[in-house]
């Protein structure tokens, strides 16, 4: 049998504005903007279930887009509980007082995505004296709530242990970045030792990517004779690139595990993985260094030869 996944909402990410990311999911979810601030108040909510893989990561990249966080879990493998006949206050303890509105809200996805409804399955308060009603929504007479698993570790904590003692620096750079149009914020050592830095980092394609560029054009220096001054041009065209682009580039590496970490391991193994995948790793850096002196070291020797 395939495994299904389900697709939940975690709030906005810490580095984006607020009212952006509401307005930007409203759109996405065809609700109001306030209803879509409510949802991310929320800790969690699953907004779409038994979905495939591929499913399941389309409608995340949707999310993300927006600037609000998301998470793939895995689906229950057992037999399903009927949550359909479940009152709201047997379900979930709240307050009798405030109204509740749970249903589907209609998603513009991009292209690439099914264009058929998120069932939004959360439990949004609004006021007594002013109700939240949906636009061109008929609420549902029975409750369809799932939650994400019980005692899931926290995003921004698993953010933290992943990144290590350097968080603080690397979440003020990415709110920096979030309140530019262009979300770019300048890195000093990606741009003096980026590809070091991208080892250190544990980012080790970029690394690999940096040391092919380099080595290509040494060859064609000494192959096709392209003048020394247009490599070294490049180079510099490069280094700024990696100042530039170093953190946004670090944020996504940091999404992308933390996320996967996340939707495949209980809380204490999760804190564990994060410890590993995540955090420095110096001998990384060091041995990038070395491997691209070697390289340099062996095409010079070929050329006298």
């Amino acid at each position: 049998m395939q495994e299904k996944y389900n697709v939940v909402l975690s709030g906005r990410h810490p580095a984006a504005d607020a009212h952006q990311v509401a307005q930007k999911l409203a759109s996405l979810f065809k609700c109001t903007p306030e209803q879509a601030g409510r949802l991310l108040s929320q800790a969690s909510c699953v907004v779409k279930k038994d979905v495939t893989a591929e499913v399941a990561d389309k409608y995340k990249r949707a999310i993300e887009s927006t600037g609000a966080q998301c998470i793939i879990q895995l689906s229950p493998q057992e037999a399903p509980l009927d949550f359909d006949e479940v009152p709201v206050l047997s379900a979930v303890s709240v307050s009798p007082s405030p109204s509740v509105y749970v249903g589907e809200v209609g998603m513009q996805v991009p292209s690439g995505v099914a264009a058929d409804t998120i069932q939004v399955l959360a439990t949004v308060s609004a006021p007594a004296s002013a109700p939240v009603s949906p636009p061109d929504v008929t609420p549902a007479p029975a409750v369809h709530l799932r939650s994400a698993p019980a005692s899931s570790l926290p995003r921004q904590e698993a953010i933290q242990i992943f990144v290590g003692k350097s968080h603080g620096y690397f979440e003020r750079k990415w709110k920096e970045a979030a309140q530019r149009k262009h979300q770019l914020s300048w890195n000093w050592a990606a741009f003096l030792v980026g590809f070091g830095w991208m080892g250190y980092r544990k980012m080790y394609l970029y690394s690999w990517i940096f040391i092919g560029v380099v080595v290509a054009e040494l060859i064609a220096e000494l192959v096709i004779g392209v003048p020394s001054s247009i490599t070294s041009s490049i180079n510099v065209g490069i280094a700024i690139g990696f100042g530039l682009k170093g953190n946004a580039w670090y944020q996504q590496h940091v999404n992308q595990l933390v996320d996967q970490i996340l939707a495949s391991h209980a809380p204490e193994q999760a804190r564990i993985e994060l410890a590993q995948q995540g955090g420095t790793n110096i001998g990384a850096a060091v041995g990038f260094v070395a491997a691209l002196l070697v390289l340099l070291a062996m095409i010079g020797v070929i050329a006298e030869g």
